[in-house]
């Protein structure tokens, strides 16, 4: 166990409607169980969704509703989360693989994880000089995406590729690759 301060956080009490979550932000994925324990490695999106991780005191697990933490720390390049009422490996097994989400109602960190996003919404984005759309979403993760609509519909593009220039006003895509604007998201 690392020093208090140092990423490690022991919770205790009650929590109440453990069960009445509503899905916020993304912040990673469960991997394997660690140890006796029942902890899981989390594998977080990026740098400021692991310090949501590790500051958090319940987590919307995808299938379980909201879950109260034992515990958050960092394990390596991962981070160990160990839950209530998964006290054994066997336990703990049901939640692997599962994405792990900020508690909706959980407006403090909600504000912590918009401001770290670099981009502001709806700013113009412009291929090769020529109007093209709107910037809609920064997809946050260790390869991020600007989700960005134009008139021919909605369209991911790796935000940090070489071709994007990226300023708070302005987005540009210089000499795209061949089929990356050709095909929109379905739906």
């Amino acid at each position: 166990m690392t020093a208090p301060g140092r990423g490690d956080r022991d919770i205790e009490g009650e929590w109440e409607d453990a069960t009445e979550a509503q899905t916020g932000p993304l912040l990673g994925r469960l991997g394997r169980t660690y140890q006796l324990e029942g902890a899981l490695r989390c594998y977080p999106e990026g740098e400021t969704e692991a310090d949501l991780l590790l500051g958090a005191e319940a987590l919307d697990v995808e299938g379980h509703g909201l879950l109260r933490l034992r515990y958050a720390r960092r394990h390596g390049a991962a981070l160990l989360l160990a839950f209530q009422g998964f006290r054994t490996p066997e336990r703990a097994r049901a939640l692997v693989n599962a994405r792990v989400h900020l508690d909706a109602r959980d407006a403090e960190a909600a504000r912590r994880l918009e401001a770290a996003d670099p981009l502001p919404t709806g700013i113009p984005v412009t291929v090769d000089g020529v109007p093209f759309g709107l910037l809609e979403e920064v997809v946050p993760g260790t390869q991020p995406r600007l989700r960005v609509r134009s008139a021919a519909g909605t369209f991911l593009v790796p935000a940090l590729a070489p071709y994007v220039k990226a300023t708070r006003e302005h987005v540009e895509l210089v000499d795209p690759p061949e089929g990356l604007l050709d095909e929109p998201e379905p739906g």
